[in-house]
């Protein structure tokens, strides 16, 4: 490991939960590639697996920890034997989320109950178990979020509601650990539409697969803004340049924002493919897989926002 000794996260310790797939196993990769040791965490065995032979042929340590975020208790037993193996935690990125998909009269409790459990509280209950190890380093929380925590969208009520309850719950936090004199930071990443295979594995009370509107951005752009969140903190990063306009036009001028979201939004969602049943609310999807194939370019706005080309590069596996 010495010859990784130059790296911008040289012997960091990372926890990261969703990364059996998407994001999250792009950002495994990419942690690993600045030198940090990686802890992975997700339902997908196999697909962990996958993440943790793409770490190590590069170079890079991990370890593979299964654990729905939902189950507290098997949660907070996956972060104690990450901090055990890692020495410590430096960066947690809570990171797993799913959503049920459908108009909101049409989604069942169950759907959407699952849905907050793991995209509110599962990533609540992975920061609040990684926190004493984070006091203890001076370390950061780097959380994707979304730019649904910003923006109404159409369809994904659960989700939405999830996502702001997400960044309502982390900028409390954010404040009560400045008030204290904790050195742990709080940073939010804010995804807007990308490809990954969230699509193909949606439970959907339609009975059809969603698909993403026309702008995708590159799962490798949000994963690269996680590791530059790391490597110097923000506060809050958008992106995609359409998502950061929408929730400008959404904050300042709601009514046009809300006429876009009817039309374009409900309209860019619809698809003739069937739905998997139960879908990735219930069953584990990842398969060690990033992209969802429905194409995407990187984000230039997060690049200028975070002073870097890196996210600019998709370097596949």
């Amino acid at each position: 490991m010495s010859a990784r000794t130059g790296l911008r996260l040289a012997g960091r310790r990372v926890v990261i939960t969703g990364a059996s797939g998407g994001i999250g196993f792009e950002a495994a990769k990419r942690f690993a590639r600045e030198g940090a040791k990686v802890a992975l965490i997700a339902r997908s065995q196999p697909g962990l697996a996958e993440a943790v032979r793409q770490v190590e042929r590069d170079g890079g340590q991990a370890r593979a920890l299964v654990a729905d975020v939902a189950d507290r208790p098997a949660l907070e037993a996956a972060i104690a034997q990450a901090a055990d193996w890692l020495g410590g935690i430096d960066v947690v990125v809570p990171n797993a989320g799913v959503a049920g998909y459908g108009p909101f009269d049409e989604l069942s409790p169950a759907d959407f109950d699952r849905t907050v459990a793991v995209t509110f509280t599962g990533a609540v209950d992975t920061v609040r178990a990684a926190l004493p190890h984070l006091e203890r380093s001076g370390g950061t929380v780097v959380a994707t979020v979304s730019i649904a925590s910003k923006v109404p969208l159409p369809l994904l009520s659960p989700y939405v509601a999830a996502k702001h309850a997400l960044r309502g719950c982390l900028g409390s936090l954010r404040i009560e650990l400045r008030q204290r004199g904790s050195k742990v930071r709080v940073c939010m990443v804010h995804p807007g539409p990308i490809d990954t295979p969230y699509y193909a594995h949606a439970t959907s009370a339609t009975g059809t697969q969603p698909k993403p509107l026309r702008s995708t951005y590159s799962p490798e752009s949000v994963a690269q803004a996680l590791v530059e969140c790391a490597v110097r903190p923000r506060a809050e990063v958008t992106v995609g340049s359409a998502a950061a306009a929408l929730a400008v036009m959404s904050a300042v001028a709601r009514p046009l924002s809300d006429l876009v979201l009817s039309t374009y939004g409900v309209w860019g969602a619809k698809t003739t493919s069937p739905s998997p049943r139960p879908g990735a609310l219930w069953r584990a999807s990842g398969q060690g897989r990033v992209r969802g194939g429905h194409g995407s370019r990187p984000s230039l706005w997060a690049a200028l926002r975070l002073r870097t080309l890196r996210g600019l590069r998709t370097r596949r596996s």
